[in-house]
C-alpha cells in the first residue's frame, strides 16, 4: 500500500474513532433520556409536559439566532489560522461574543416573557415559566464555543464525559425536584439552570485557562459574516423536521399522529446514535484535512463509508422493527412498525447532506448554505398539502425521504460548482441495490417462532457486505486494508 493511501486511511480510522467516542456518548444520553420517561409521565400531567415542549421550542430557535453559527465558524477560523496565538484569539473571541449575546439576548427576551406567554398561551400566568426558559439561554451561549473548542482539539473522550456528567447531573435533580419536592414543570426549569451554571462556570473556566483573554475584531468579523448565514438554515432545518407533526396535526386524527411519533422515534434511532456522533467531529475534521492533496479523496471516502454503515444498520433495524414494536409497544401502536422504514431510509439522505455540502464550508460559500434547506422545505410544505390529507402517516413517511433527497442533492449541486468533488456514487448505489435485494428475499420468508425469525434475519442482515463482494464493491485499497488487519489479528490473537 503507497504511503498516500496509508495516510488516508490513518485520517479515517482517526475520524471514527472519535465518532465512535460520541457514539458511546449519545447511547448513554439516550438510556438517561428513557430513564426519566416514567418520571415524568407519572408525575406530570400532559399538560405540563406539553407546556416542556414549548418552551423547549423557544429555546432551541432564539439560542440558534443568538449563537450565530460560531461554532461551525470556529471550527473553520480555528484551522485557518496556523499559529497558536492566532487559534487562542479566535476561541477567546467567539466566547466573548457569545456570552455578551447571550446576556443581552435573555435580558431583552425576560422583558418581554409576558408577552411570550400571551402570544403561545392567551395568558399571562406562565410569563415566570417563560422567564425560567429564557434563563437557561444565557447558558446554552455560553456553552457553545468551549464545547465547540473541545470538538476541534479532538477531545473527544473528554467531550462525552462532560455530556454524560451534565445529563447525570440533570437526571438527579429532575428526580429530586418532582419526585421528592413535588414541584412539577418549575422543577425541571430549576434543573436545567443549575446544571447550566455548573457547566458554564466550569467549562468556560477550562476555555480560559487553555486560550486566555485576547479579542480580535477582525477575525470576530471573519467568523460573524461566516456564520450569520447559517442560522437560517439552522431555523428551517428545523421546520423541515417536525412540519410532518403540523399537517398531521391538520388533516388526521391524534391517533394516527401518536403512532407516527413512535415510528418516527424507532426510525431516527440510527440518526441519534450514529449520525450525530459524525456531525460532532465532522464539523471540525472537514476544516483540519482542507489543507490535504488527497481531502477530496478522503472526503469522497468518509461519505462511502458513512454511507455503508448507516445502510447496513437501517438494514437490520428494518428487518427487526416489526419484533421490536411487538415487544415493547402496545397494541395499539403496532402499526407504528409500518412507517419505520420511510423514517429510516430519509435519515440516509439526512446524514450524507453534511457531506455533500462541504464545499460551501471550505470555500466560505455558507450564504448559499440555507438555499439547501429552504429549497426542500417549500417541496415540503406542497406535497404535504396534497399527499397527507390522502395519505396519512405513510404520505408523511415518502413525504420525509423526499424533503431529505432534495436537501442531500441541492447541497451537492450547489456545493460542486465551488469546491467539486468525485463522490463515490456508484458504489453508494451498488449499497442500495444490494440491501433492496435483501429486503424483497425477507418477503419471501416463511412464517416461524420468534427465536427462529431472529436467527434468520441477523444472518440475512450479516450477508449484507459479503455480497458485495460479489458485487465488486471493494477496490484493492480496501481489499489489502482489510488483510493487513487479519494479519496484524492473527499475529496478535492467534500465533502466540
Amino acid at each position: 500500500m503507497n504511503k498516500s493511501s496509508m495516510g488516508m486511511f490513518e485520517e479515517l480510522k482517526r475520524f471514527f474513532g472519535h465518532s465512535v467516542v460520541y457514539g458511546i456518548g449519545n447511547i448513554v444520553g439516550r438510556l438517561m433520556g428513557f430513564l426519566m420517561i416514567p418520571v415524568y409521565t407519572r408525575y406530570l400531567s400532559p399538560k405540563e409536559y406539553g407546556l416542556i415542549e414549548i418552551l423547549d421550542l423557544n429555546v432551541c430557535i432564539i439560542s440558534a439566532v443568538l449563537i450565530a453559527g460560531f461554532a461551525a465558524s470556529l471550527s473553520k477560523y480555528y484551522f485557518y489560522y496556523k499559529k497558536e496565538d492566532d487559534r487562542k484569539e479566535v476561541v477567546s473571541s467567539a466566547l466573548i461574543f457569545n456570552v455578551l449575546t447571550g446576556f443581552l439576548g435573555s435580558l431583552i427576551l425576560f422583558v418581554f416573557s409576558r408577552q411570550f406567554s400571551l402570544v403561545f398561551f392567551k395568558t399571562d400566568i406562565y410569563t415566570y415559566y417563560f422567564q425560567l426558559s429564557f434563563i437557561t439561554l444565557i447558558f446554552e451561549a455560553c456553552l457553545s464555543t468551549p464545547f465547540a473548542y473541545l470538538r476541534v482539539k479532538e477531545v473527544s473522550i473528554l467531550y462525552v464525559t462532560i455530556s454524560i456528567l451534565r445529563m447525570f447531573l440533570g437526571l438527579v435533580l429532575n428526580i429530586y425536584f418532582i419526585v421528592f419536592l413535588h414541584m412539577g414543570i418549575l422543577g425541571v426549569l430549576y434543573s436545567g439552570i443549575i446544571v447550566g451554571v455548573i457547566s458554564s462556570l466550569c467549562l468556560i473556566y477550562y476555555t480560559i485557562k487553555d486560550v486566555g483573554i485576547s479579542f480580535s475584531y477582525s477575525k470576530l468579523k471573519e467568523m460573524f459574516v461566516f456564520g450569520v448565514p447559517l442560522i437560517p438554515a439552522d431555523l428551517g432545518m428545523y421546520l423541515l423536521n417536525y412540519l410532518d407533526r403540523l399537517f398531521l396535526n391538520k388533516f388526521c386524527s391524534l391517533g394516527i399522529i401518536g403512532v407516527y411519533a413512535l415510528g418516527c422515534k424507532l426510525g431516527m434511532i440510527l440518526n441519534s446514535l450514529i449520525g450525530q456522533p459524525f456531525t460532532m467531529i465532522w464539523v471540525a475534521f472537514r476544516f483540519e484535512i482542507a489543507e490535504r492533496e488527497d481531502a477530496k479523496e478522503i472526503y469522497a471516502r468518509i461519505l462511502t463509508y458513512f454511507e455503508f454503515v448507516l445502510i447496513f444498520l437501517t438494514l437490520g433495524l428494518i428487518f427487526f422493527i416489526k419484533d421490536i414494536v411487538s415487544v415493547i409497544a402496545g397494541k395499539e401502536f403496532l402499526e407504528a412498525y409500518k412507517i419505520v422504514p420511510l423514517i429510516a431510509v430519509s435519515c440516509l439522505f439526512f446524514g450524507a447532506n453534511y457531506v455533500l455540502r462541504v464545499g460551501l464550508y471550505l470555500e466560505k460559500k455558507t450564504k448559499w448554505v440555507p438555499i439547501t434547506v429552504w429549497v426542500p422545505l417549500i417541496l415540503t410544505v406542497i406535497l404535504s398539502w396534497i399527499i397527507i390529507p390522502k395519505y396519512n402517516m405513510m404520505g408523511a413517511g415518502i413525504i420525509k425521504i423526499l424533503s431529505y433527497f432534495s436537501m442531500a442533492a441541492t447541497a451537492w449541486f450547489i456545493s460542486q460548482r465551488f469546491y467539486p468533488i468525485s463522490y463515490e456514487f456508484k458504489r453508494i448505489l451498488k449499497m442500495l441495490l444490494v440491501a433492496i435485494l435483501l429486503y424483497l428475499i425477507s418477503f419471501f420468508l416463511p412464517a416461524m417462532p420468534l427465536w427462529l425469525s431472529l436467527i434468520v434475519k441477523s444472518l440475512l442482515t450479516i450477508t449484507f457486505p459479503i455480497l458485495l463482494y460479489f458485487f465488486n464493491f471493494y477496490d484493492e485499497k480496501e481489499k489489502e486494508k482489510v488483510r493487513e488487519l487479519w494479519l496484524n489479528y492473527n499475529e496478535k490473537y492467534i500465533v502466540r
